[in-house]
């Protein structure tokens, strides 16, 4: 069961764009008249960035469409990996990173980014997505971006010039050692695919179809 409200749809995916660019150039400078593209070095704003994009793109996909419907998403596999990227960010900020001491300006933008737009994110799923789509190989095909980021940034830290640099504690190779790096992050993994086998079952059963998936492989089924 989902709301079909085209115009609902597009202003709830507007406002999540709108939410991730305040939050994203609170960072940024981007109100102050400056640029700073480091700030996505972190997976949080990477996240949010992604998410921006894509809900920018589902807007401009409903909004061509000429059926009222605001259930029909562009490419859905992406969004269950925008979704559960933005799920693994709040999850990681609230229980694993903790509180931060930053200015008003700082703590509107973690606010946006680690909180305010993951939820709302959730919520268009809940509210507008149609249901019982995903597929039983779609949360080992959303963790591609995570594995892909934490890659990425451990080449970068071993291979470039002057001190490494780690987004975060728990990939600090430096002092905790590789290893226990890899531990960290194999059972990160972990849960975010068994979170997203949770989702899948809550798709299934909000679908009603008893949390039964039939397809045995793929990302969504065609219509």
């Amino acid at each position: 069961m989902h709301i079909r409200s085209k115009p609902l749809s597009l202003i709830w995916k507007a406002a999540i764009a709108v939410c991730a660019f305040v939050g994203l150039g609170l960072q940024a400078g981007v109100f102050r008249g400056e640029l700073n593209l480091s700030i996505f070095r972190y997976f949080t704003n990477l996240s949010n960035l992604l998410c921006m994009l894509y809900f920018i793109a589902d807007a401009i996909y409903i909004l061509s469409r000429r059926a009222d419907d605001g259930s029909q998403n562009w490419f859905p596999p992406l969004k269950g990996a925008v979704m559960m990227a933005v799920v693994v960010t709040c999850l990681v900020a609230h229980i694993v990173l903790g509180k931060f001491d930053m200015g008003a300006s700082m703590r509107v933008s973690i606010f946006f980014v680690h909180t305010l737009v993951p939820v709302m994110t959730v919520l268009d799923w809940l509210l507008f997505g149609e249901k019982g789509r995903m597929r039983i190989s779609s949360p080992l095909l959303w963790a591609v971006f995570p594995l892909g980021y934490f890659l990425v940034v451990m080449l970068l830290a071993q291979f470039s010039a002057g001190v490494p640099f780690y987004p975060y504690p728990f990939m600090n190779a430096e002092t905790l050692g590789l290893w226990r790096v890899l531990v960290n992050v194999s059972v990160m993994t972990a849960v975010f695919v068994a979170l997203g086998y949770g989702l899948v079952l809550i798709d299934h059963l909000l679908a009603g179809t008893g949390g039964r998936i039939k397809e045995p492989a793929g990302l969504y089924r065609k219509k």
